[in-house]
């Protein structure tokens, strides 16, 4: 037993410095991906003319984080890992299993968040916390929002662009279906604007890894600004479980044995939890739509 177990720590030591290499080497890849830089000088030109405490309604600007770190990023990753999976005849001769690749691919995910990250307290900086533009959410609640319309989505895009990778085709899937997530994000915001107070639009809004927490009045005093109903923090549970399903997703792919049971077993904890976060996100919080 023991010398079964020092034979099994040179091997995952060397393990452990295959993934380094493979993740460091993604990792440069993606970070010189036109893609992304272009996803990156566009946030910082936003933040950079932003107008600051001239905004009346907090959901006009944090979007545009989000779509670009985080959708862009979706493109740049799917790219990459597509262009991985073409070298993957000469690749696979290597000791190293393809769930392992997809695991160092999945770790680029870094990059964009620490840029989203960035992006969210630069964003605090010019709209900080207790901005009217925020509505009646409390302080930590404004934090959840932007940080779940900023932060997250630059994490979860990418992670997603993996999955789709492993698993589609298409040349273009990324770009369609970055086109699918916008319009269906504003498409299940539609009912909210009619209906704020109903627990079935909440819930729609909701099941989206973006969604939006304010309205800006649109008639009467334009200094109001509507909090719908929803639980920012539990929110953030939910996008961070689909995070987590878009890496089992992607690790499924190649996964053979018990390590794919395994997977497979994590899909549906991940899948359980994604059901939880949704339901306590679309309950909690405000009971009905607020004012401020």
């Amino acid at each position: 037993m023991t010398a079964a177990l020092a034979a099994a720590r040179p091997e995952a030591a060397a393990g452990r410095a295959t993934f380094t290499a493979l993740a460091a080497r993604e990792t440069r890849r993606f970070a010189r991906n036109p893609v992304f830089l272009f996803a990156v000088a566009i946030t910082a030109w936003i933040l950079a003319t932003d107008p600051g405490g001239k905004v009346t309604e907090i959901d006009s600007l944090s979007g545009y984080p989000a779509a670009l770190l985080g959708g862009f990023g979706m493109m740049a990753t799917f790219w990459l890992t597509r262009s991985l999976r073409a070298s993957e005849p000469v690749t696979g001769v290597t000791p190293v299993t393809l769930p392992a690749r997809t695991a160092a691919l999945c770790a680029v995910a870094i990059v964009p968040f620490i840029c989203g990250c960035l992006a969210l307290l630069w964003f605090m900086r010019l709209h900080p916390v207790g901005d009217p533009a925020y509505g009646a959410f409390s302080p930590s609640a404004q934090v959840a929002i932007l940080a779940g319309q900023i932060a997250v989505p630059a994490l979860g895009g990418p992670l997603l662009g993996v999955a789709l990778g492993r698993w589609v085709r298409f040349p273009g899937a990324a770009f369609v279906l970055f086109l699918i997530l916008f319009g269906w994000v504003n498409l299940v915001t539609v009912p909210s604007l009619s209906h704020p107070d109903s627990a079935p639009a909440t819930v729609l809004r909701l099941f989206s890894p973006f969604a939006f927490f304010t309205l800006h009045a649109l008639h009467g005093d334009p200094s109001h600004v509507t909090a719908w109903r929803g639980s920012p923090w539990f929110f953030i549970g939910w996008q961070l479980a689909l995070c987590a399903i878009a890496v089992l997703v992607a690790l499924l792919r190649g996964a053979v044995g018990q390590a794919r049971s395994r997977i497979i077993r994590a899909l549906g904890i991940a899948g359980l939890a994604a059901l939880i976060m949704l339901v306590l996100a679309a309950t909690g919080g405000f009971p009905h739509p607020v004012t401020a």
